[in-house]
């Protein structure tokens, strides 16, 4: 698979590729009658992406394969992760069909018809959902005659933005999952992630809370243009916890961002790249907002612990 393209993209495919928010999101999105004969105990997921790097942009994509009856059951989840719906999700639909069953034909040779596919369409944008619902709104003119030559699909939609929080339904991992995506346009991204981070309390397992945490204040970071590193520090020092694991992730989030902040200065000062305290080099005009690996050699940002370490 090509590099991630967004932190979108990066969000969606760390939290619903986790077996356990996978399953949990299926049991409540799945029409029950379809729910009642899957095996969700059977559950493999698949990481490989149908989206062509043009178009990752607007989406990611995630496959689920279930047994179902006296086969399988495949459940193509496509999230549009734009601020508006994309015009053209169908046809990203019926490229991955395609390419699913000419996949399984060379697989399966002696195989005579395909198993079925379930495409299911994640939003969390903040503008409402007008895109077309039926492969047939997308072709026109389309007389009678011509009905039976043009294919006819249409997909099941999850809009996450369209609904109320109390709406988000599942596990409190799943919730907070959706939340986060939900919240992520918000004009008080900060204030969400406070939110977030309380409950993130409520995960049992400690392992994953702390891994979603780690997530949660990347995506925020990369994802909302207006959370700075300083701000998800200022707010983690707010945060108390009664779990010492925790704590000390927190803690030395905190001591490792002041650390690499006086080195980085540091090292700008000698090398006279900073003039009475502003940074002179074009690429570094606004403070980072990015997690992790930059274009600039000067933009230093705290990393986090391994979460083994703890």
């Amino acid at each position: 698979m090509d590099e991630i393209a967004t932190p979108h993209d990066a969000f969606f495919r760390e939290s619903f590729g986790r077996r356990e928010v996978a399953a949990d999101f299926l049991r409540q999105q799945l029409p029950a009658q379809l729910l009642d004969d899957v095996d969700l105990g059977t559950l493999e997921i698949s990481k490989d992406t149908y989206v062509s790097t043009d178009l990752r942009s607007a989406y990611s994509d995630l496959v689920y394969r279930v047994r179902y009856r006296d086969g399988t059951l495949t459940i193509y989840l496509l999230f549009e992760h734009k601020s508006s719906p994309e015009h053209w999700t169908l046809l990203q639909l019926l490229r991955y069909i395609a390419a699913e069953g000419d996949q399984y034909r060379k697989q399966h040779p002696d195989a005579r018809q395909l198993p079925p596919i379930y495409p299911l369409v994640i939003y969390h944008g903040e503008r409402h959902w007008r895109a077309p619902m039926s492969f047939h709104d997308l072709v026109a003119p389309l007389p009678a005659a011509l009905l039976p030559f043009v294919p006819q699909f249409t997909y099941a939609l999850h809009d996450i933005f369209a609904r109320t929080d109390a709406q988000l339904k599942g596990d409190v991992l799943t919730r907070l999952v959706q939340l986060g995506m939900r919240w992520v346009f918000s004009k008080e991204p900060l204030e969400r992630l406070r939110n977030l981070l309380t409950l993130i309390e409520e995960v049992q397992d400690r392992a994953t809370a702390l891994e979603i945490l780690e997530s949660l204040l990347r995506y925020y970071v990369q994802g909302t243009g207006r959370v700075e590193e300083r701000d998800v520090r200022a707010l983690l020092q707010q945060t108390t916890t009664g779990d010492p694991i925790m704590q000390t992730f927190i803690d030395r989030y905190i001591e490792q961002g002041r650390q690499l902040g006086v080195a980085s200065r540091d090292d700008r000062w000698k090398s006279g790249d900073i003039i009475g305290g502003r940074c002179i080099r074009s690429s570094c005009r606004r403070p980072p907002r990015r997690i992790g690996a930059c274009s600039s050699p000067f933009k230093v940002l705290p990393t986090y612990c391994n979460i083994g370490d703890i």
